[in-house]
């Protein structure tokens, strides 16, 4: 055992660059191998950033499709009143009718305040 260790000290005494480049190497080789696995993974703050973003979506997405519903049924509702004799809506559908327009005003004012 004291032999090989004075072996592996003389040839550091005598090879000094080999030991300095193979130590560079290794040094090197797990910097980049850090900087590898540092990058594979998403770091906190992207992963908050992209959910919120998402759900701003989704509700975004969400609110123009009831949007898009309620101009629908107010749509189905006016030609309904158009198609009856007295071009009058039933109590059910006038009430159906001023309920949707309620709704529909209430997305066009909150999106007017978020613009």
């Amino acid at each position: 055992m004291i032999n090989t260790d004075m072996q592996v000290m003389q040839t550091v005494k005598e090879n000094p660059w080999i030991v300095l480049f193979g130590s560079s190497g290794t040094i090197i080789s797990l910097v980049v191998a850090l900087f590898a696995i540092d990058s594979r993974y998403a770091h906190a703050y992207d992963v908050e950033k992209n959910y919120q973003q998402l759900q701003q979506s989704v509700q975004q997405t969400s609110t123009t499709l009831r949007k898009q519903m309620l101009e629908d049924k107010l749509f189905e509702l006016d030609i309904k009143r158009e198609q009856s004799p007295n071009q009058r809506l039933s109590p059910t559908d006038s009430a159906l009718a001023a309920r949707y327009k309620r709704q529909l005003e209430e997305i066009v004012e909150k999106e007017k305040k978020s613009n």
